[in-house]
């Protein structure tokens, strides 16, 4: 039998510059990714109505880096070279399997036991739907985290997600995982959920906290919509041509300056009277951005160009994305469609700090830190603003 792993298996701990001397003028970075994310496959078998790929929006950055034009699932030879590349950095970065819904690749369990056994840190993103089938051998194969999306409680979360079941499903999932920990004895994998809101379930996070509070999560993200408006395209593309363009984004048919930003806020209010009831030991609750007030809601969502956090987005010095034919992007899903490289041509620690990761930096500093199509990207509406 595999042996599970452990918390230990952690990043090695040396001698490293300060956070702030990632940032350099030449593109370079001097410290190795926190995280090489995988898009594992280029499928999802559901039908998100916030979400590009569920949605069919072919035209978008988001369709393009996890769908592409030849969709298919990683094979185990291009993760086992990748995870190899992988253990070159000092410290070790953790590797995380999403986009599009690696539950549904054939082989995940397989490509989980890879991982943990090459003494990485091994975490998946899910939708949660085929989860109760896989929990015992997910637990087994030594996975320390579990990231699932939910959109609220059952009828709402299986409209958002245009799937029958899908609520129940997942659940019955948790409640699996759960069981093989305790049969196991294990703290891993870790779960979180996380909550997106939408037009569709802005007065049902209460509701979402409370239906899913017996399945014992360690952490709960509710995020704020990420999105991109054609507003935001046409100023955007105004600078920025070619692979850095971009067009109306994870939206569907929803408008965000339609959104009830007053009753979203009488809710959230709701939500956090109701957290303050809740045992020390509950899970970790956190809101990105935590925006309660009426007025910075209605900033967020009726003046997406507006920054609401700090300029300076760090995820392309933090991560790198490599997708099903070993094309490797900056960041994640939702950044820019600029190939960096490809693993099967170099290896990551030269991918890293390649001519076109460096370049692709370098625009971004240029820019201040960020582009117009950023304003409402996760990977910077949760920054702290600068003074």
């Amino acid at each position: 039998m595999t042996p599970i792993a452990t918390p230990t298996q952690e990043r090695r701990s040396i001698e490293l510059p300060s956070e702030a001397e990632r940032i350099r003028p030449d593109g370079h970075c001097p410290l190795p990714p926190k995280w090489v994310i995988l898009g594992i496959n280029n499928v999802c078998n559901l039908h998100c109505r916030m979400c590009d790929v569920g949605l069919g929006e072919r035209a978008t950055v988001f369709w393009a880096n996890l769908v592409g034009d030849h969709p298919q699932n990683m094979p185990l030879d291009l993760l086992q070279q990748i995870v190899q590349q992988a253990t070159a950095f000092d410290p070790l970065p953790k590797v995380g399997m999403a986009f599009t819904e690696p539950l549904i690749h054939p082989r995940v369990v397989e490509f989980s036991r890879e991982i943990v056994a090459q003494g990485l840190y091994c975490a998946i993103t899910s939708n949660g739907t085929t989860l109760e089938r896989l929990a015992e051998p997910l637990v087994e194969a030594g996975v320390q985290q579990l990231n699932l999306s939910i959109d609220g409680p059952e009828a709402v979360h299986n409209r958002i997600r245009g799937g029958k079941a899908t609520f129940q499903k997942l659940y019955r999932g948790v409640e699996a995982l759960n069981a093989a920990k305790r049969r196991r004895n294990v703290g891993f994998p870790k779960l979180t959920l996380s909550f997106t809101i939408t037009d569709q379930n802005q007065d049902q996070i209460l509701a979402f906290l409370q239906a899913t509070a017996p399945l014992q999560p360690d952490f709960i993200v509710i995020s704020q919509l990420n999105f991109i408006t054609e507003a935001m395209a046409q100023v955007h593309n105004a600078r920025y041509s070619g692979e850095l363009a971009v067009v109306r984004s994870n939206l569907g048919e929803m408008e965000p300056e339609t959104f009830d930003t007053a009753a979203l806020a009488c809710e959230l209010e709701r939500v956090y009277a109701y957290l303050a009831t809740l045992p020390a030991d509950g899970p970790k609750v956190t809101l990105v951005p935590d925006f309660r007030t009426p007025d910075r809601l209605a900033e967020y969502y009726q003046d997406p160009l507006v920054f609401v956090g700090g300029r300076q987005c760090m995820d392309p010095w933090k991560m790198l994305m490599v997708r099903t034919d070993g094309s490797v992007i900056p960041a994640h899903g939702r950044c820019y469609n600029v190939p960096v490289g490809n693993v099967r041509e170099e290896p990551l620690t030269e991918i890293w700090n390649s001519p076109r990761f460096r370049a692709f930096r370098r625009t971004l500093q240029q820019a201040g830190g960020t582009l117009p199509a950023c304003a409402r990207c996760c990977g910077i509406i949760g920054k702290p603003k600068e003074a």
